[in-house]
């Protein structure tokens, strides 16, 4: 089963880095501005750079025909809406997901929120259950002062984060990390140097979702890009940074050439713009 982990973490993390577009939002959120049709978001995703889709089963089923040889990471946790409450309840398990060919699974787990401890069982369960069977679990590790980030529920690509995240998001990291993800997904904590302890001690690559922003639009992503990569990130997962910007596809290429080819913020805008 190790190398089965080994075969399905290489789909999408073979270089190191990786570049996974998130459209699972719907999950919790309903329709959201930017991802109103995802057949025609994941067509764009697959033509231009990215590794893999984070993606919920019944957009799974839609997009199917079009993912073409993007990675799938399974969300298999929700149960919960924007207007409701509570925690993020399994409703995929991890035998689903095998029988389903996809290459991950992604589980959320929130520091300091009233239901921690069941989302912690969740998720030491979850990798557990994934290292018998070889499948990569990536832990979408937040804490509940993130969650005041507007872009957890309809916000704007350029909605700013509060920027004294540091000692929250190396808890996060480090819990999941402990309980046995084998990636985490977190926020940017605002600056290189915290978050290069960050990526060292949670010891798990770490693939940024967000963060605070220099400045709005694309330009702002960029930065954030070119700053968590600096400190050692192995990557993204974006989603309102991708198809909330007025071009998705050269947003897209531009991260991409950060990603994987070490473009810097001026060469990857011009690869925005072709």
């Amino acid at each position: 089963m190790a190398i089965g982990k080994q075969l399905r973490l290489r789909r999408f993390m073979g270089s190191g880095r990786s570049v996974i577009v998130a459209v699972d939002h719907g999950n919790t959120a309903g329709v959201v501005a930017g991802l109103e049709n995802p057949v025609e978001v994941v067509k764009m995703v697959a033509h231009n750079g990215a590794d893999g889709i984070l993606v919920s089963p019944g957009i799974l089923e839609q997009v199917v025909d079009v993912v073409e040889n993007l990675a799938i990471v399974l969300r298999i946790d929700g149960c919960v809406s924007m207007r409701g409450g509570g925690p993020l309840r399994l409703y995929v398990d991890v035998e689903q997901a095998c029988r389903l060919g996809v290459d991950g699974v992604v589980v959320n787990a929130t520091i300091g929120s009233p239901y921690e401890s069941e989302e912690l069982k969740k998720l030491g369960e979850v990798c557990a259950i994934g290292r018998d069977r070889g499948m990569p679990v990536l832990a979408e590790m937040r804490t509940q002062r993130m969650l005041g980030d507007p872009r957890d529920s309809g916000g704007k690509s350029d909605s700013i984060s509060p920027l004294d995240l540091a000692g929250e998001v190396a808890m996060a990291g480090r819990i999941g990390a402990e309980l046995g993800a084998d990636a985490i997904e977190t926020r940017y904590s605002g600056d290189i140097e915290s978050f290069r302890k960050i990526v060292l001690s949670t010891g798990r690559p770490v693939l940024v979702a967000g963060g605070p922003f220099r400045e709005a639009g694309l330009a702002g992503t960029l930065h954030l890009v070119d700053e968590v990569l600096e400190a050692g990130a192995s990557g993204v997962v974006f989603g309102r940074n991708i198809w909330q910007q007025p071009d998705p596809a050269g947003a897209l290429r531009a991260v991409s050439a950060m990603v994987h080819e070490d473009a810097t913020i001026d060469e990857a805008l011009a690869v925005a713009s072709l």
